[in-house]
């Protein structure tokens, strides 16, 4: 992992990894410049992948989006948005940059480097998503498009050929409904981490009581694990009972 910018010949193996060739190879170096390296180097210009991130993270939705509205015409909404978050996660991204192997060239400060950033799931999604972003800048939408499809496609198909899961929260709804009881709420118990790696801790609270907590590096999958703790307990709670 390299903790100075990237040299000539690095970014000739990336684009080589990523089968990607840029016009203006700068926009790729800041793609794989994590925001440790600026911290570290007050001199050094203050930039980072994060407005990539921000950039990449829209056109990945919108690409997963349009091959799961076009896969699978039958589907309603509540369906799509089920297994678009199957494809659109952390672990997710994170493994399609794995494949690629983009921790070999992710510039991070040398406190990062050290504590593993290049192997961390966190940097790894953020960064496809930055090298989507770059490609997107440099090369245009259908470029992009193709670069989604070529590392996600996999997944998406995945998506489309299973079963969808229902979402834990909802599945919690439907118990507590089925049971008289009223509708669940979720309350931040604690948020943790540095901007590029929070850690969320959600409770699910039930008639005023918090019935179980989960976590997640979004409050939405904080939620939906806590949901998932609540379901389960309320369920063996109600065995135990008969």
């Amino acid at each position: 992992m390299p903790i100075t910018p990237l040299d000539t010949d690095q970014i000739t193996s990336l684009e080589n990894a990523l089968n990607v060739m840029f016009s203006d190879k700068d926009v790729l170096t800041l793609a794989l410049t994590h925001q440790s390296y600026s911290n570290e180097h007050p001199d050094f210009p203050a930039i980072s992948n994060e407005r990539l991130e921000f950039l990449g993270d829209s056109i990945v939705g919108m690409v997963i989006a349009d091959r799961l509205y076009s896969g699978a015409p039958d589907l309603q909404e509540g369906d799509l948005t089920v297994r678009r978050s199957q494809v659109v996660r952390r672990e997710t991204l994170a493994t399609a940059a794995r494949t690629i192997g983009l921790g070999e060239w992710l510039v991070m400060g040398k406190g990062e480097a050290a504590a593993g950033g290049d192997d961390r799931s966190s940097n790894l999604a953020d960064t496809f998503e930055a090298v989507v972003g770059a490609v997107y800048v440099d090369r245009g939408y259908r470029q992009a498009k193709a670069f989604v499809n070529r590392w996600l496609g996999e997944h998406v198909n995945e998506a489309l050929q299973t079963e969808t899961k229902k979402d834990p929260k909802s599945l919690l709804q439907e118990y507590l409904q089925a049971n008289g009881s009223t509708p669940p709420r979720y309350r931040l118990i604690s948020e943790t981490g540095t901007q590029s790696d929070l850690v969320f801790t959600m409770a699910v609270v039930i008639d005023d009581k918090p019935i179980a907590s989960g976590i997640g590096s979004r409050k939405i999958d904080a939620e939906r694990e806590a949901a998932r703790f609540a379901l389960d307990h309320l369920r063996t709670q109600s065995s135990s009972n008969r």
